[in-house]
C-alpha cells in the first residue's frame, strides 16, 4: 500500500468509475447488491467519502473528523464487496488518528481542471437559430452548410449581425442543456479573417457533443480535432478542440472507454501524427484506435461531400487499430513536417 494512503485514493485504485453524476457521484455498479445496471456511486468531498445505491438503497459514508479510527460496519461491507482488502482499510483509517483535527473554514473550492463544466456562456448579441429565417445573415449560412454537404437541420446553428461575428456560422457547445463554449467559424475565408473567433473561456475541460462522452452505449465514439469534422461523422462524434488531450479529456476518454470503442480520427498533419502517437501511447491496454481517411479524402467533411455519411461510419469503424497496427497507419498517411 502506498504509505499515507488517504480512503479516496485507496478506493481508486480498487475501483473502476463509469461516468459522474450531476450531484458529484462518481458511478458503478453496485458490489453489495450486484446490480446490473450503473446505480452506485461514491462521492470524495475532501476526506469525507460518501456510497450510495440507488437500487438497494444503502448509504453509508466515512467523515474523519466525526470516526478518526474506525468505520462504519456498512461503509466497510461495501469497501469490501469492492474488493479493497481489510488490511488496506485499517491502515489507510488508522493514520487519520495522527492528525491534528482542524477547524472547518468554508473556503471557495480552487478548480484544478478536472471538473465537469458547469458555467454557462452565452453567444454574442442578436445571435439567432439558421432555421429561424430572421436575419439576412441565416441565407447565406444556408449556402454556407449545403456547400459543405451540411444541412441547417443537421445542427443548432446560428448567425448575428454583431460586430465582429457576422459574416461567421456560430457553433455552441452544449452540455447538460447549457451552452458551455462556441465557436464563430468564417464563412468566407478570404473576406473574414481568422478563420476561428472564439470566446476567452478556458477550454481544457470543455468537448464538443459533450453528452455524447457518457452516454450508454455500445456504439464506438469517434473523437476529432474540431466540430465540423464531428458533426460530418453524426451524432457518436465528439471533438477536442485541437489536436491536445489534456488529463481531464484523457481521463473522460479513458471512462467511455470501459463501456465502447473509442476511435480517434486523426488528421493527417504533424500535429495529427503527434496526436496519434500519444493516444497510442495512453490508450495502451484500453479500447482506444486510430484510424485516418485515405489520401483522396482530406478530412470527414471532405468525406461527406464525396462519399456519404454512411461510406464514413464504415471506413472509420473497420479501419480503426491500435498497437503496432496503429503505428504503422500513422507512419504512412501522417506528415511529419
Amino acid at each position: 500500500m502506498i504509505h499515507n494512503e488517504t480512503l479516496e485514493t485507496l478506493i481508486r485504485r480498487y475501483v473502476v468509475f463509469d461516468s459522474t453524476s450531476p450531484t458529484g457521484f462518481e458511478t458503478v455498479k453496485c458490489a453489495v447488491c450486484n446490480d446490473y445496471k450503473v446505480r452506485g456511486g461514491f462521492k470524495f468531498d475532501g476526506e469525507t467519502v460518501f456510497y450510495s445505491c440507488f437500487n438497494c438503497s444503502l448509504k453509508t459514508g466515512y467523515d474523519p473528523e466525526q470516526s478518526r479510527h474506525s468505520i462504519k460496519p456498512k461503509m466497510k461491507e461495501v469497501l469490501l464487496a469492492f474488493g479493497v482488502p481489510e488490511d488496506e482499510i485499517k491502515k489507510a483509517i488508522s493514520f487519520n488518528f495522527f492528525k491534528e483535527k482542524k477547524e472547518k473554514v468554508a473556503v471557495a473550492a480552487k478548480p484544478n481542471g478536472m471538473e465537469l463544466p458547469i458555467t454557462e456562456h452565452h453567444l454574442p448579441k442578436n445571435s439567432v437559430l439558421v432555421t429561424s429565417g430572421s436575419s439576412p445573415w441565416c441565407e447565406v449560412a444556408e449556402q454556407y452548410l449545403l456547400s459543405r454537404m451540411l444541412k441547417p437541420t443537421d445542427f443548432s446553428w446560428y448567425v448575428t449581425d454583431s460586430g465582429s461575428y457576422e459574416g461567421r456560422i456560430l457553433i455552441p457547445y452544449f452540455f447538460r442543456g447549457k451552452i458551455i463554449y462556441w465557436q464563430g467559424r468564417s464563412m468566407d475565408d478570404e473576406t473574414v479573417q481568422p478563420r476561428y473567433k472564439n470566446p476567452t473561456v478556458e477550454k481544457s475541460n470543455i468537448f464538443f457533443n459533450m453528452d455524447e462522452i457518457y452516454r450508454h452505449t455500445n456504439e464506438p465514439l469517434f473523437v476529432t480535432e474540431g466540430p465540423l469534422d464531428a458533426i460530418s461523422i453524426g451524432k457518436n462524434a465528439v471533438a477536442l478542440l485541437g489536436s491536445t488531450l489534456t488529463d481531464f479529456k484523457r481521463n473522460e476518454l479513458r471512462k467511455a472507454a470501459s463501456r465502447r470503442r473509442v476511435i480517434f480520427v486523426i488528421d493527417k498533419n504533424l500535429n495529427g501524427f503527434k496526436l496519434g502517437n500519444e493516444v497510442l501511447r495512453d490508450g495502451e491496454g484500453q479500447e482506444w484506435y486510430v484510424t485516418v481517411f485515405p489520401d483522396n479524402v482530406e478530412d470527414a467533411n471532405d468525406a461527406l461531400k464525396k462519399l456519404g455519411r454512411l461510406w464514413i461510419a464504415t471506413h472509420l469503424s473497420t479501419t480503426a487499430c491500435k498497437g503496432f497496427h496503429g503505428k504503422l497507419l500513422l507512419e504512412l498517411k501522417c506528415s511529419k513536417t
